[in-house]
């Protein structure tokens, strides 16, 4: 049963990841692609990262998922402005 639910959020977190890179090749718009590039691939990696600790569930696993999640949450913001001043230039040229 624990496989299942690993397999589940492992797939669900790929998914969510995909679907934030076709939004960055499909907005033309900075902002929609910012806003796909941050919320999308956060939700996927926090899922991914929970079928692994689920997975292994071992202590240090868990301490090092929880670690990995708090530090993606904090550092979005700053990945969304790099990816925001990425695509203003390529799209404005």
């Amino acid at each position: 049963m624990k496989e299942i639910i690993v397999l589940i959020l492992v797939l669900l977190g790929s998914l969510f990841i995909l679907i934030a890179a076709i939004g960055v090749l499909r907005f033309s718009d900075v902002y929609n692609s910012m806003h796909a590039t941050t919320k999308a691939t956060s939700f996927g990696l926090l899922l991914i990262l929970t079928g692994v600790a689920l997975h292994f569930l071992t202590f240090i696993v868990v301490l090092k998922v929880v670690l990995i999640i708090v530090f993606i949450y904090l550092t979005a913001p700053l990945a969304a402005h790099a990816v925001a001043q990425v695509l203003g230039r390529s799209r404005k040229d």
